[in-house]
């Protein structure tokens, strides 16, 4: 019985290490910084962490790279509109928020549709 405790008790700490090697890990891997609009002063409620589908300088940010997302941010901008009238209004949304970010309209497309 005591054999059998202990070596449970072995492959458990052993699980245990490789789990909080591998978190230590890919937390290191996430990024310090969220792409989200300027003016966001409270925690994101829809954080997405990806790779990035393409390098965007402006951001520091090469492809491949894990990149964190406030998808909240740009809700308006994540499904193509239909109407024209709604077509007008993301182009004009999304003009807006590419000068907030500093980076072009179809990197952030790409960003958050990809």
């Amino acid at each position: 019985m005591t054999m059998q405790r202990i070596v449970r008790f072995g492959f458990g700490a052993m699980v245990l290490a490789t789990h909080l090697t591998v978190s230590t890990t890919l937390a290191q891997q996430l990024p310090q910084q969220c792409v989200q609009l300027p003016q966001r002063t409270k925690v994101c409620p829809n954080l997405l962490y990806k790779r990035a589908p393409i390098d965007v300088p402006a951001l520091n940010v090469t492809t491949g790279e894990i990149l964190c997302i406030c998808m909240a941010d740009f809700q308006s901008l994540r499904i193509k509109a239909q109407s024209d009238l709604a077509k007008v209004e993301q182009m004009v949304e999304l003009s807006h928020v590419a000068v907030k970010l500093n980076i072009g309209e179809d990197e952030l497309i790409q960003l958050i549709r990809n």
